[in-house]
């Protein structure tokens, strides 16, 4: 018996030590998921070991003895392997205890038949040694058994191989670069070892499979290292990841991406060719917070904008770090919430608020007008009939009072209309009925009617006008908005004032002015006038204004697409001005009833 000691046997020696310790990495560094795949390189080292030791003795019977040992690893390797491809691939349904104890069945028959070849040599029929270049073969005749495990062998490799191609057309981004590494590396030893099973050239005796399995090692090892192969189960992803609501971005050190899920290509409107590997400052985010969201280290949520298929969008964004260890930095995980919904929600809540503010204030002004504003006017006149049907004043004392009567009922009057028109608007709504009317020829109308106030308070009015002057809106609204701004100017005027009532043109605007030269407003109350705000003013003659006839007249002349305000100065006095849309034409198509 002969040893002789070569770089090849050296080194399927060397690479058996290898392999063993990287199963031993591959069992502690990893999951469960990929134990199949360390139980495969124990095999495989196995194999390995034996084949060092048999190219270096010339010795028959010690040869076959070898083979021996040698045939556990070669009756496991196919059976670890497909089992690693079932994990791999998330077939769960295969791996239950019964069928993994299944698989093992045919590895031990083939054990049993190389252990008892002498006996029936249905493995192998002959053996001899050939010697080539310093090295020893087994030169084998085939038997039966033989070619139903290699037949067995292959046909596992085969639907091994099929789930794999499966899984790499089903994944993306990453996943597809960890499944396309399997396959790539288990090719290798498969090929080597047709080179072994056919005899072709050199390989006639000698089995270059175990070097097939280094180049599979180092191919593995690189995955371990640079794409975290085997980290994460691809099935998982594909059912869990693909089916969420929430979009997912997977991004490297280098901020790429390296991974998403079906919700995200929909949230930014791109194909699935176009984002592995693109950086994310090319997505097209432009607000500079999504740059600084990636330049933080530590998990956050913020909220941003962006818009998708045409309209703004909201999202919460959950960045979580992926990392390997306390300082092992790998990437980011973004998750992409759509919280438009609930924007839009909180923004209605919000006016609704807003709104129902309001609407108390003004419930409050009406409760003032009526407890107060109202009754004072109403009980003057009760007290004023009561005294004349007692005989406490004369005839001429009343007739003297008769001008304040006269007036309290106007303010009761007025009072009242703006109340019902109030009343009317909150509870049944404006019907506005637009169209074309001379706005010259109201202003006329409005100043007659307040002909006998003028002139009990000696006011000079002047209407100013300027002939036809044509515009679009509700004419009912707009003759209440002219009364109240009349009637507003004639209250806070005195004797000897003068109030201007004109137009002017602007575009295609019609601006109303009633202009007074009376005792003006103080700063304070110029942003309460148009509001719901409670307060009482009292005029020249103490006269009470509630303010209502202003809230309603700003909020006719909105309805009718025109703006609304007011000028004063404390002592000078007070110009209102509201504008309306223009009309050129005195008629126009479906607009003139």
């Amino acid at each position: 018996m002969e040893f002789t000691l070569s770089t090849y046997s050296l080194t399927l020696l060397i690479f058996s030590v290898l392999t063993l310790f990287l199963s031993v990495v591959v069992f502690i560094g990893l999951n469960k998921n990929v134990r199949w795949f360390g139980a495969m390189m124990v095999a495989v080292s196995v194999w390995a070991a034996s084949d060092g030791i048999m190219v270096v003795t010339n010795d028959l019977d010690l040869m076959l003895y070898i083979v021996n040992f040698e045939y556990i690893g070669i009756a496991l390797v196919p059976v670890f392997w497909l089992l690693f491809v079932f994990r791999f691939a998330g077939k769960e349904q295969w791996l239950k205890p019964q069928m993994v104890a299944a698989q093992f069945i045919f590895p031990f028959l083939t054990l049993f038949m190389v252990w008892t070849n002498n006996y029936h040599h249905l493995h192998y029929q002959s053996a001899e040694i050939k010697e080539v270049n310093g090295l020893y073969g087994l030169v084998t005749s085939k038997g039966p058994w033989y070619i139903i495990h290699t037949t067995y062998f292959y046909c596992w490799m085969i639907f091994g191989l099929f789930l794999l191609l499966l899984q790499y057309k089903r994944s993306e981004g990453i996943y597809r670069k960890q499944t396309l590494i399997i396959i790539l590396g288990s090719l290798v030893p498969w090929v080597a070892n047709i080179l072994v099973v056919f005899q072709v050239g050199p390989f006639n005796g000698f089995d270059p499979t175990p070097y097939g399995f280094v180049i599979t090692s180092f191919i593995v090892v690189f995955g371990f290292w640079e794409l975290s192969l085997f980290d994460l189960r691809p099935i998982a992803r594909n059912k869990v990841v693909d089916s969420m609501r929430e979009g997912m971005l997977v991004l490297d050190v280098e901020n790429r991406i390296v991974d998403f899920n079906d919700q995200m290509l929909r949230i930014i409107e791109k194909g699935k060719g176009e984002l592995t590997g693109v950086s994310f400052a090319n997505l097209g985010f432009q607000d500079k917070r999504w740059m600084d969201l990636l330049e933080q280290d530590t998990e956050q949520v913020v909220y941003l904008d962006f818009p998708h298929q045409g309209e703004k969008r909201y999202y919460e964004i959950n960045c979580k770090i992926i990392s390997g260890g306390k300082r092992d930095f790998r990437g980011r995980l973004l998750m992409f919430r759509d919280i438009t919904q609930f924007r839009l929600d909180q923004r209605r809540l919000e006016e609704q608020a807003r709104e129902l503010s309001e609407l108390n204030m003004t419930k409050d002004r009406l409760l003032s007008i009526i407890s107060h504003d109202m009754r004072s006017p109403l009980n003057s006149l009760t007290q004023f009939l009561e005294m004349s049907e007692s005989d406490f004043i004369s005839d001429e004392e009343f007739k003297s009072l008769l001008p304040r009567i006269s007036e309290n009922l106007r303010q009761v009057s007025g009072f009242m209309e703006n109340l019902l028109v109030w009343a009317k608007s909150q509870l049944m709504g404006e019907n506005i009925e637009k169209e074309v009317f001379d706005i010259d020829k109201e202003l006329s109308s409005v100043v007659n009617l307040f002909k006998a106030s003028i002139e009990n308070k000696g006011i000079q009015v002047d209407h100013l006008s300027k002939g036809e002057a044509l515009v679009f809106a509700d004419p009912n609204m707009t003759r209440l908005v002219l009364r109240n701004l009349l009637s507003n100017a004639l209250k806070f005027s005195d004797k000897g004032d003068k109030i201007s009532v004109y137009l002017e043109f602007v575009g295609n605007q019609t601006k109303v002015l009633v202009e007074d030269t009376g005792v003006g407003i103080p700063e304070k109350n110029l942003d309460r006038i148009f509001s719901a705000e409670a307060f009482t003013t009292f005029g020249t003659q103490k006269e009470q204004g509630t303010g209502l006839g202003l809230m309603l007249s700003k909020d006719f002349v909105e309805k009718n697409e025109g703006e609304i305000g007011v000028e004063s100065e404390l002592g000078k006095g007070t110009r209102f001005f509201f504008t309306l849309p223009r009309k050129e034409e005195k008629r126009e198509k479906g607009l003139l009833k």
